[in-house]
């Protein structure tokens, strides 16, 4: 079998599998692009009283989650993470079921609530959604077949001038 005929098929059969994740990837990766600018994705950013002021001990964060009618429960278990945003004067305590709870710094207020959808879909561009292993598989499997699909791409692109050439030196 020469080489053009294996590449080809090669890039024939590679082609199908590699759209499902790329356009999966593809997708994701375009809406999170507009995770900041889009509320339904993830809430919008408030503004604290204080933007610099760091004196509020992070215990004080978890207790203004539990002032929330909802989370009045909440323990360190059910804290995914915190992310503490000194320019802003605010803390985003994320919980486990990817509620977003923002936290005036200063004055240890609960300021808004919300659902991150933007993490849902991390998990769905990462196929984190289905296992550890997965994103190993598919996201790692993916970039390897793409870069042999540019690979066998770019031969059988220059394949024709190649033989044109060599029919123009024959002469």
């Amino acid at each position: 079998m020469s080489a053009a005929r294996l590449f080809r098929k090669i890039h024939y059969w590679a082609s199908l599998p590699l759209f499902l994740t790329i356009f999966l990837i593809a997708l994701t990766g375009a809406t999170l692009a507009l995770k900041k600018d889009v509320a339904a994705l993830q809430p919008p950013t408030r503004d604290g009283t204080r933007p610099g002021d760091l004196s509020r001990p992070v215990a004080d964060l978890v207790a203004a989650v539990r002032t929330v009618p909802r989370y009045g429960g909440v323990d360190w278990q059910e804290v995914e993470r915190i992310d503490i945003r000194p320019g802003d004067g605010i803390a985003k305590v994320i919980l486990h079921d990817r509620t977003e709870v923002q936290v005036d710094l200063a004055t240890g207020r609960a300021l808004q609530v919300g659902y991150r959808t933007s993490d849902w879909l991390e998990t769905i561009h990462d196929f984190s959604f289905l296992g550890g292993w997965a994103k190993y598989l598919f996201s790692f499997g993916s970039g390897l077949v793409l870069l042999l699909m540019a690979g066998t791409g770019v031969y059988l692109f220059l394949l024709p001038m190649l033989a044109r050439r060599g029919k123009r030196r024959g002469r």
